[in-house]
């Protein structure tokens, strides 16, 4: 395992967090930023201003750049989105000669689709809801489904989050899958009543696989599909997880680095799995804010995690939030409560405040 990282990742709060939380551990790190504009203004990290920063327009155009690279000894890649994960894992067995890969020289590839993730994680003991697979080229198979129900790309990568349906009946159904969309393959999952979703966020080495913590989600937007607005992440131990279950999965996976696991929880107690990003997640960020830096300890294991100084911590996403606001959810008064109990805010970091300042300059006079 080397002690320097390079990042192939997007223009997204996923890519932000990673780099915060190598640069407050202070292990050196290449960012490879995919897009063609650069919304979220991760190149206005303080972290990224010494000549570390290359920005591509497509995930091809990484491939000269790493080639670039490969002679430095000890880099670990690490992805934050699921098209360089896919991008990343398709090459393993070439970039694993040059860096310390996701698979080890070895691919993980099927395990990128929903359906071998749900069949896996049964395999492993977890709860997984009913679902049923469908290409759109084919006749909606009735007789199989069970409403309410839930649609979702089957892959990650090919679909977007204006894919995900709660659909209450079969009229509903193809009103969804009617929509314009990439997305030709599904998952139509039995709709789990929930009482709120959880998020488990970890990183596995060679060694283990740690579980830092989990987030339970209090507030989504869009309400019931969408990403996580407010939430706490606290210890494993908070929860009734299948912490065992949940390693077997990543064991069996091949899969290294850091990653996340969404569950749903039920009023009656039950932990419906619902999938793995094999990637660096939206929240986990949250984590080197209680003061437990996966990502440190992913790429140098001699970084051990000292638990005594673990926080529970508050995160919110405040211009998603405040929604709950706007449409008359809540009071301007609750919200702002919440707001105040937060450490750890996905849209600024008071440390690294570059990104933020930069979004807001170009909303008030864009530029």
């Amino acid at each position: 395992m080397g002690n320097k990282v390079i990042i192939i990742g997007n223009s997204l709060h996923n890519t932000l967090g990673a780099v915060r939380s190598f640069g407050e551990a202070k292990i050196p790190q290449t960012l490879l930023l995919v897009c063609e504009h650069d919304a979220c203004h991760v190149r206005r990290s303080k972290y990224l201003k010494h000549g570390n920063c290359f920005m591509v327009k497509t995930l091809d155009e990484c491939t000269p750049l790493l080639e670039s690279l490969k002679l430095q000894k000890g880099q670990t890649l690490v992805t934050t989105f699921d098209a360089a994960a896919e991008w990343v894992d398709a090459r393993e067995p070439e970039l694993s000669k040059w860096f310390t890969t996701p698979g080890r020289g070895k691919r993980i590839g099927s395990l990128f689709d929903k359906d071998i993730q749900c069949r896996l994680a049964r395999e492993c003991g977890l709860d997984v809801p009913l679902y049923v697979v469908y290409d759109r080229s084919e006749e909606i198979p009735i007789a199989k489904l069970r409403f309410p129900l839930l649609t979702k790309p089957l892959v990650s990568s090919a679909g977007e989050k204006e894919d995900i349906h709660v659909c209450q009946n079969l009229e509903e159904l193809r009103t969804a899958l009617g929509e314009d969309s990439r997305c030709e393959k599904f998952l139509l999952q039995q709709f789990i009543e929930k009482e709120y979703e959880i998020n488990a966020i970890g990183v596995s080495t060679d060694d283990d696989v740690v579980l830092g913590g989990a987030i339970h989600k209090y507030r989504q937007w869009p309400r019931l599909v969408g990403g996580s607005a407010f939430g706490v992440f606290e210890k494993m131990d908070a929860y009734d997880l299948d912490v065992a279950s949940v390693k077997t999965f990543l064991k069996h996976s091949g899969y290294h680095g850091p990653f996340s696991v969404e569950f749903l929880h039920t009023k009656d107690g039950k932990n419906y799995f619902m999938e793995v990003n094999f990637r660096n997640d939206y929240l986990a960020y949250a984590p080197t804010c209680a003061g437990v830096n996966l990502h440190a300890l992913y790429v140098d294991p001699s970084r051990k995690i000292d638990w005594r100084k673990f926080r529970k911590t508050y995160l919110m996403n405040y211009s998603l939030d405040y929604l709950y606001v706007k449409e008359g959810y809540m009071t301007r008064w609750q919200w702002f409560k919440d707001f105040l109990r937060t450490r750890c805010f996905i849209n600024i970091c008071f440390s690294d405040l570059g990104p933020a300042l930069a979004y807001y300059k170009q909303k008030l006079f864009g530029k």
